[in-house]
């Protein structure tokens, strides 16, 4: 609860009490007792004093004329403005002190309806002859924490720009109907947006579940993979690759049938039938410059036009004998 309201009901608390006492037996006593807290410098709520069975007994027929006033009076300090009371007939006269309390309570009300707050329109409705008077006004309502606003005389028109408005006005109970229908519809959407984000977050937890499970089958997967490489002794397959192992760590497969360097490839190897030498043991250099050294390109020979000094291949292919 805001301090400034907290203090007015502390204030209206001894009133409460003696319109709730055994003296509060006579309607000039609950008169006199309206009047003393209407014209308390701290009071500005009065809806507590209002429900209190002596202050409504003013409204019985029994009551003397003088003292009905008192009532709809109090009314009007609770939440009514200065005009209400200008307008309305029979009603008692205000003292000083009750005087400055109405016009301050009607200042609150202006400044929570009406924008932006000119001199003129506060003047008129407060019945206000002087800028000066009602710029005494206004700095009493400030330092009494009633509004936080700043005077602006020299502006056109001259202005008072209001910024807050202490919670001190009480509300009319004709008015509680349309208040409560208002609260239960700001109540019906608070309703449907909170639904909508719940929905949301169930939502986001949703996904956030599906991925978690994606994620976890494709853990599972490379753990069940690394599992089998390790129980087949932690050496991969090279079946499993397509293709298999050839002569001098070279793997079968190509466009040629072997991959690896040619250098590696020896007469053994490839077991066509020929030897180095000719059939009957001797070199034959008439055959070994028919085939090519596998050291040099296609056309050359060992015997070229190098002559004698030119260099002889590796190995050349004979037929076994």
């Amino acid at each position: 609860m805001d301090q400034t309201h907290t203090r007015a009901m502390e204030a209206l608390q001894p009133f409460i009490h003696l319109a709730n006492s055994n003296s509060a037996t006579s309607p000039k006593f609950v008169a006199n007792l309206i009047t003393n807290a209407t014209s308390s410098p701290n009071t500005y709520v009065f809806a507590e004093l209002l429900e209190t069975p002596t202050v409504q007994a003013l409204r019985s027929e029994d009551t003397p004329p003088e003292y009905q006033g008192y009532l709809t009076l109090l009314e009007i300090f609770a939440w009514g403005t200065w005009q209400d009371y200008q307008t309305t007939p029979n009603l008692p006269t205000l003292n000083n002190e009750q005087t400055l309390k109405l016009r301050l309570l009607s200042l609150l009300t202006l400044s929570a309806t009406i924008k932006p707050l000119a001199y003129q329109t506060l003047m008129d409705a407060l019945s206000i002859t002087a800028r000066s008077e009602l710029e005494s006004l206004v700095t009493t309502a400030i330092y009494s924490s009633l509004i936080t606003a700043r005077l602006s005389p020299a502006t056109t028109p001259p202005s008072i720009n209001v910024t807050s408005v202490a919670p001190l006005r009480d509300v009319k109970p004709q008015f509680l109907t349309a208040m409560v229908s208002m609260l239960t519809q700001w109540e019906s959407r608070c309703s449907n947006v909170i639904s909508d984000i719940e929905a949301e977050i169930a939502k986001i937890k949703a996904d956030s579940a599906k991925r978690r499970a994606k994620e976890h089958a494709k853990t599972a997967l490379v753990e069940k993979t690394l599992q089998n490489w390790t129980a087949d002794g932690g050496e991969l397959n090279t079946r499993s690759l397509g293709s298999k192992k050839g002569w001098h760590g070279g793997l079968r497969g190509g466009s040629s049938g072997f991959v690896g360097n040619k250098r590696e490839f020896s007469g053994d190897d490839l077991d066509d039938g020929y030897w180095d030498n000719g059939v009957d043991g001797t070199f034959d250099a008439q055959l070994a410059a028919s085939k090519m050294d596998i050291d040099q390109g296609a056309g050359s020979s060992i015997m070229g036009s190098a002559g004698p000094g030119a260099r002889h291949a590796k190995r050349v292919l004979g037929r076994k004998s």
